[in-house]
């Protein structure tokens, strides 16, 4: 069985070996990794991004490398031998750590118990550290870039 992932269209790729994850019922799913955009890579530098899903039915945190535990399952991610060109082309990196699951069979399985009236729009994305993911099941979500040096 293959897994299709989507890239998210987003100006930054996913480096980071720590995932921060808090859930609450009534605030949500809030991711905070390390990231670099265009203009860290050439200084080797690293910012913190902060994910909000507000409206989040599922949260999972697993403590493996996901692309190493489906080595060999997974499609859809672009692959290019100039990733810089394909960043500066299309504004977004084509790896980013970033992604959604295309036609997930949890998504299938879940959202007639999470969303049965289909108003939420429910999607299933996966952010891809080193040696851990994170799995959320939500309508959408928000990105906070903090600028170098912001805590």
């Amino acid at each position: 069985m293959s897994i299709v992932l989507m890239p998210e269209k987003v100006d930054f790729r996913i480096s980071t070996t720590d995932l921060h994850a808090t859930y609450t019922e009534s605030g949500g799913v809030t991711l905070r990794v390390d990231v670099q955009t265009r203009e860290d890579m050439p200084l080797d530098q690293y910012r913190e991004a902060e994910f909000t899903f507000s409206t989040a039915a599922e949260l999972r945190c697993v403590t493996l490398n996901f692309f190493e535990l489906y080595a060999g399952q997974v499609e859809g991610i672009p692959h290019t031998e100039d990733v810089l060109h394909f960043w500066e082309s299309n504004g977004y990196h084509p790896d980013p750590g970033f992604y959604q699951f295309v036609d997930s069979p949890i998504l299938d399985e879940k959202k007639t118990l999470f969303d049965p009236r289909n108003r939420l729009d429910l999607k299933h994305y996966l952010v891809a550290g080193y040696d851990s993911y994170v799995e959320v099941i939500a309508s959408s979500y928000l990105i906070e870039v903090k600028n170098k040096g912001e805590c």
